[in-house]
């Protein structure tokens, strides 16, 4: 089927089946020699695990690597994990005017660009630069399992039952709406601060940029932007890491207005109708986008969807620096 047929189809309200020829879907399966022995879908039609751009060997991927992540590590930062020869070449955070042990590592617009090699015991004696200010926890915010966006949530019956605080009645008056998002933690993480399940708590990230730059206690922009969760206890999550599922939304200077006047207390803007599910912030106060230069390679050989012409494109889903906001310290 062709896209063109797909369009008419759709245009007409017939939905079309896309099948990926196996099921459940077998990458590659078409370049196997059972599959049909296809090139792939690269320059040179092979697998490719050594890329020769200058681009990428200038930042340190020209091979596959692995990176620590950026903030959700307590060991230092965007590290390339080995000690291979391949990487010589590399732009070190000299290169590019940056310090090694410096500001390449406190400010965090640098932590994006560093490209420094260490071996995994040299990694592990090393700490991130946030722990001695006292910022001892990762924190991530991955996608809930059974929902995607804000699907798991969209109604108040949804709200219900999404989390372990779901309260129709809303005994609590503290509770933003009928459910609110929660931070999964350890108990014995949260019985360390004297943090009992079911209590509010802050959450707070790189003061260098977050909530946001240039934030000033005191301020009705601070007040909405400062990062205000309840926290459920969690056996199952490893000690000084947090977990909350990115899919609630966000506080507004209309669900707060809502929060004090309304006679319930519900945080609902009272101009739009507007339901948070947190009494401040989100999970966005903490975290924040992350860009690989390598990411942003144009133009790059991608392949067509819907057939198998490949060409030399800028497509924002893959050669575009688009990032997700999931993991802090």
């Amino acid at each position: 089927m062709v896209f063109a047929e797909i369009r008419e189809k759709a245009k007409r309200g017939i939905p079309s089946i896309f099948m990926a020829r196996t099921y459940p879907r077998i990458s590659g399966w078409e370049q196997t020699a059972e599959g049909g022995g296809l090139p792939w879908y690269t320059k040179s039609g092979r697998l490719e695990f050594y890329m020769d751009d200058p681009r990428l060997i200038d930042g340190g991927e020209n091979l596959t690597v692995y990176r620590t992540p950026i903030d959700s590590s307590h060991y230092e930062p965007n590290v390339i994990v080995g000690n291979s020869r391949a990487f010589a070449l590399m732009e070190t955070p000299e290169m590019r005017g940056l310090e090694r042990m410096g500001n390449s590592l406190k400010i965090a617009e640098n932590r994006m660009g560093r490209n420094v090699i260490l071996t995994t015991k040299e990694l592990m004696a090393t700490n991130h630069p946030l722990r001695p200010h006292g910022y001892e926890f990762c924190f991530n915010s991955p996608k809930y399992r059974h929902g995607a966006h804000t699907t798991p949530i969209d109604t108040d019956l949804m709200t219900l039952w999404w989390g372990p605080f779901g309260d129709i009645y809303r005994h609590d008056k503290r509770q933003p709406s009928v459910g609110e998002g929660f931070v999964d933690v350890n108990p014995l993480d949260a019985k360390r601060f004297g943090i009992d399940e079911g209590d509010y708590i802050w959450v707070d990230a790189d003061p260098g940029d977050r909530p946001y730059k240039g934030w000033k206690e005191g301020t009705p922009e601070y007040a909405l932007a400062r990062f205000m969760v309840r926290c459920r206890y969690f056996p199952g999550m490893s000690q000084g890491s947090m977990r909350m599922y990115y899919n609630a939304y966000a506080a507004t200077y209309g669900s707060m207005e809502g929060a004090r006047t309304r006679a319930d207390g519900l945080a609902k803007s009272p101009r739009t109708n507007y339901q948070a599910m947190f009494r401040s912030g989100n999970h966005q106060s903490c975290t924040r986008a992350w860009i690989n230069p390598t990411t942003r390679l144009t133009p790059w050989p991608i392949r067509k969807s819907l057939d198998k012409k490949l060409s030399l494109v800028c497509r924002m889903t893959s050669t575009a620096p688009t990032v997700r906001q999931r993991n802090l310290m």
